[in-house]
Formats: structure tokens, C-alpha cells, sequence
């Protein structure tokens, strides 16, 4: 007995035109991924470098005033360049010394404030169609004076 062969359905080979736009899509998603990823690692980066400037700053506590009255007196000039001098030596040294000063935490306990600005570029977003070139990312980080 011959069997009559069957009709092609009418969507046969629609998967063709469907993969290079999921491929696109898969791509995009992918460069997306891989820019927010790199931001991430960078504001770490920031957060642990600002702490370390942060802890090096504190050496420009006068501690024989500490000593002598009880007094904190604080060279913030010496200790924004004990902070630039870190940056300049660590990981990060295309970072921005934006501040450093002295406040209180909630506590009311003294510390040290420093604030660091890095400008990321990113990698797969300026070759997307209205994707941005770069962001900047600010991160402050404190010190206690006196636990």
C-alpha cells in the first residue's frame, strides 16, 4: 500500500528567521552583563581603597595634643595628602580624592571621612545604539578616631 506523502505546514522553516534575532538579542544581553558586572567590581575596588586611604589618613591625628589634654586636633591638609598618596599607590590610581573630613557617627564617636569618585568606561555599551561611553561611581568610606 503507497502511502500519499503529507502537505508541509505552512510555518516549516520560520525558525530560521526567528535565531538571528534571538541571537542578537542573546548577544546584547550578554554585553549588558558583562559592563554592569564591570561597574560592580570597580565600586568595590573604590569602597576597599577608600577605607584603606581612610585608615592611612589617621596618621595625621596629633596624638601627643590626645595625650597632653584629651584634645583631638586633626591636620585635615596632611591628611588629605596622606589620602592622595595612598590613592596614587594603590590599585585605583585614576581616582578622585572628592573629600576628606572629620565627623561623628551615630554613636557621636569621632571619625574620618573620605570620599573617592572613579570614572568606569565601559566595554560593550558604546557599541549599542544609544548606550552610554562611561558613569561615575562615588564611594565614602570612614575611619574611627577613637573606638
Amino acid at each position: 500500500m503507497l502511502s500519499r506523502p503529507r502537505a508541509c505546514a505552512p510555518d516549516r522553516g520560520t525558525v530560521l528567521f526567528l535565531f538571528p534575532a534571538a541571537f542578537l538579542i542573546m548577544i546584547v544581553l550578554g554585553a549588558i552583563v558583562v559592563d554592569v558586572g564591570l561597574s560592580h567590581v570597580r565600586a568595590r575596588e573604590l569602597e576597599a581603597t577608600a577605607s584603606s586611604a581612610a585608615n592611612d589618613a589617621l596618621a595625621a591625628l596629633d596624638v601627643a595634643a590626645l595625650r597632653e589634654d584629651g584634645e583631638l586636633r586633626f591636620d585635615l591638609i596632611r591628611a588629605e595628602q596622606i589620602v592622595r598618596e595612598s590613592v596614587a599607590n594603590g590599585a585605583l590610581t585614576d581616582a578622585v580624592v572628592v573629600a576628606v573630613g572629620v565627623g561623628t557617627n551615630g554613636a557621636g564617636d569621632p571619625q574620618l571621612e573620605v570620599t573617592l569618585e572613579l570614572e568606569v568606561e565601559f566595554i560593550m555599551a558604546p557599541a549599542l545604539p544609544g548606550g552610554l561611553d562611561s558613569t561615575t561611581i562615588t564611594r565614602t568610606r570612614t575611619a574611627s578616631i577613637l573606638g
